[in-house]
């Protein structure tokens, strides 16, 4: 089964706008794909989610940000493991979908992000984009 760590706005993406995050979120719920993330990825998760630009979005989605933690909680294998401090990425911030990534063990890193993706691999992890993991499925 594919193993996975989605950067923050692919997950977000999956549950505002019927795209191909969408797509590969309901393989994540029905146990076709694995989802991965650590603490650092969370707290990213409810940050993004509780601001401003986000309120209208969530009310027309009929739901709360309370409810999309849960959801992401609930179908994700939550990763412990050291902190590897990589400093590759240009944007600090990133590193923890890379460090999360070891720690997990996936094969995959799923991001829109250029710099990620300009990375295409790292340490035998594919950086891909939502578009590549579902021709893999």
């Amino acid at each position: 089964m594919l193993k996975v760590v989605l950067d923050t706005n692919t997950l977000i993406s999956s549950f505002f706008w019927k795209g191909k995050e969408f797509e590969l979120f309901k393989r994540i719920e029905e146990s076709k794909v694995k989802l991965f993330l650590n603490k650092e990825i969370l707290e990213e998760i409810e940050d993004v989610l509780n601001r401003p630009k986000f309120k209208e979005a969530i009310e027309n989605a009929n739901t709360t940000s309370d409810q999309i933690m849960q959801k992401v909680i609930s179908v994700s294998h939550f990763v412990l493991g050291p902190k590897l401090n990589i400093n590759i990425c240009r944007d600090p911030k990133d590193n923890k979908f890379l460090e999360c990534s070891i720690n997990g063990y996936v094969d995959h890193l799923v991001s829109g992000d250029k710099d990620l993706l300009s990375l295409k691999t790292y340490k035998n992890i594919k950086i891909s984009r939502t578009s590549e993991i579902l021709e893999i499925l």
